[in-house]
């Protein structure tokens, strides 16, 4: 593996978006990023992924912030270093479970370009070139780039013709970069070599790597992708690098500067001191805010420390000596205070988040001891399924039907039924209609028909108000109805209508209790009416009674009671 023929290379940061994600749960502010992101722009990026995945959700539900107003100002704040801003997004799913009409899909992907988005990544959790389609029209709408991400994933169909055609697929339906996403790191050196630079020799748009590092592979497979030739790399700034997260931008930059390659970065200590010493503060402060388990403290020891082992790894490469290349990066990441690799999750090939969660509910439910048999339900899961990549939303519903498995139980989760009856569109794979028909009651594939998604928009529980009335507004609502969206939108409807809907509660409560008034009046008014016939019965009976008395005083008495009681 040596260097193919280029110059240059450009490091896409994730701090701000999939770094925070994959480390801190995604709970930075505004404030927090704000603060941070000027010393990131100070480097030189050209490109920062700021947006979507979690963002959107966490922004609304523990932050209780606007996500398109976080968006618009990080855009302002951006604009003026030429550094464009990208979000990740699912295709017809969003960010939800299932799929949108198209138009509220386009809609958007449109208003997140209108918002400040340069580049709209997507992806679909099966590949599925239909599913990218509506995005692609509002992104092309607003006039922004979009990226095509195709998701990797490993199990014996798959190989390199297969991403190598979803790549081409996506090409031809108007993509302007295409991403390789390896949402769970899983890709090895040897692997990774051959599927860039294929997909360097076939495809004519820019190719973009993404990778994780949680079992180890995150980065010697960048350092491989940039050897490939590939044009962008996805990386973080220390400290929110390795681990769960993504290569560091300093260790992929020592490897550029070794190899001649222009970054364009100016990583000197006067620049990064700032941006590591913000975000170091910030990770200490999401973790006592929010009780967030403790993450890696990891630190930049400097080039001369690391300069040595990048130069024997790039030299074990190059003469196909890949586990000693791998223990090289290895020390390096160790130097940087980075966790050792995951092999739990390297040797299970799923998810580390995935892992975490069976591990976590197996234990919790008393069932600690099924943990390597819902491993092995993850990949029987997966072959009937169709072999599905392991990337939201699809490595929730293989999870859930797996631990099913691992525990004798027949129950298939509607999200499963809905995955094997083609809903969510074609799996990579074919599944067996045989078992559609025993899981679904059918042997076709049936598309989800997105004609009774319901538009209408609440209004504000006691008054008139709708929660949402902007665009932005409607499609936060309809991204997360049930939720953290109708939650914010509620919350900000009592601030925006606060004086009228104390009006209003005050004229309610006013009226009310003019009822209870009116109601307590007539009780009292009944009961004199009914005390008043009682006594008008008792005089008549006693005036009847008097009446058979002959003596003229008596009757004297009983004319002027009549008088008076008008009997």
């Amino acid at each position: 593996m040596t260097l193919q023929n280029r110059g240059a290379v450009e490091f896409v940061d994730l701090s701000l978006r999939d770094g925070q994600q994959s480390l801190l749960a995604t709970r930075m502010s505004t404030d927090q990023i704000l603060d941070v992101m000027p010393h990131i722009l100070d480097t030189g990026v050209k490109t920062m992924e700021v947006w979507g995945g979690a963002t959107l959700d966490s922004a609304m539900r523990f932050l209780y912030e606007n996500p398109f107003d976080r968006l618009h100002r990080m855009s302002e704040l951006a604009r003026p270093y030429g550094c464009g801003l990208r979000t990740l997004s699912r295709g017809q799913n969003l960010f939800g479970y299932d799929p949108y009409p198209d138009d509220i899909v386009s809609d958007f992907n449109r208003a997140a370009v209108e918002a400040g988005t340069t580049v709209m990544r997507i992806f679909d959790a099966l590949n599925y070139i239909p599913n990218y389609m509506a995005a692609l029209e509002g992104v092309r709408k607003a006039g922004g780039i979009f990226e095509g991400a195709v998701c990797y994933s490993t199990g014996k169909p798959y190989n390199t013709e297969y991403f190598v055609s979803k790549a081409l697929e996506l090409e031809a339906a108007g993509a302007d970069l295409i991403a390789d996403k390896d949402m769970a790191g899983l890709k090895d050196p040897v692997s990774a070599w051959a599927l860039y630079t294929a997909l360097k020799a076939r495809l004519k748009v820019p190719v973009v790597s993404h990778t994780h590092c949680t079992p180890g592979y995150g980065h010697i497979c960048a350092l491989v992708a940039m050897l490939a030739g590939v044009d962008k790399i996805d990386t973080c700034f220390l400290p929110f690098a390795g681990g769960s997260s993504h290569p560091s931008i300093e260790i992929m930059s020592l490897f550029a500067e070794i190899l001649g390659l222009d970054t364009g970065l100016d990583l000197s200590p006067a620049r990064l001191e700032p941006v590591h010493a913000k975000l170091a503060k910030t990770v200490a402060e999401c973790e006592e805010k929010f009780s967030l388990p403790k993450v890696h403290r990891s630190i930049w020891p400097g080039r001369d420390a690391l300069a040595p082992l990048a130069e024997s790894t790039l030299d074990a490469l190059a003469a196909g000596r890949i586990d000693s290349a791998l223990e090289s990066v290895h020390r390096m990441e160790e130097l940087c205070g980075f966790p050792p690799p995951n092999e739990a999750v390297r040797k299970s090939q799923i998810p580390g988040g995935m892992y975490s969660n069976f591990k976590n509910q197996l234990a919790k439910d008393g069932k600690s001891e099924y943990m390597e048999r819902a491993l092995e339900a993850v990949r029987e899961v997966r072959e009937m399924a169709g072999w599905v990549p392991l990337v939201t939303p699809t490595s929730q519903i293989v999870g859930v039907k797996a631990y099913f498995v691992a525990l004798g139980k027949e129950a298939d989760p509607i999200q499963y039924i809905n995955l094997i009856a083609g809903r969510y569109g074609e799996t990579p794979f074919p599944i067996d209609p045989e078992y559609r028909l025993r899981v679904c009651g059918h042997r076709e594939e049936r598309r989800y028909d997105p004609s009774g998604f319901d538009r209408s928009i609440p209004a504000l529980p006691g008054t008139d108000f709708k929660i949402a009335e902007s665009e932005q507004e409607r499609l936060l609502y309809y991204l997360f109805p049930d939720s953290s969206g109708k939650a914010y939108l509620e919350k900000l409807t009592k601030e925006r209508y606060g004086d009228r809907i104390a009006e209003e509660e005050a004229r309610r409560e006013k009226a009310r209790l003019e009822k209870m008034q009116r109601m307590r009046d007539e009780a009292v008014l009944n009961r004199f009416s009914d005390s008043m016939g009682a006594l008008s019965e008792r005089l008549s009976e006693a005036m009847s009674i008097l009446s058979t008395d002959e003596d003229p005083s008596t009757n004297a008495l009983i004319k002027e009671a009549a008088e008076y009681t008008d009997i």
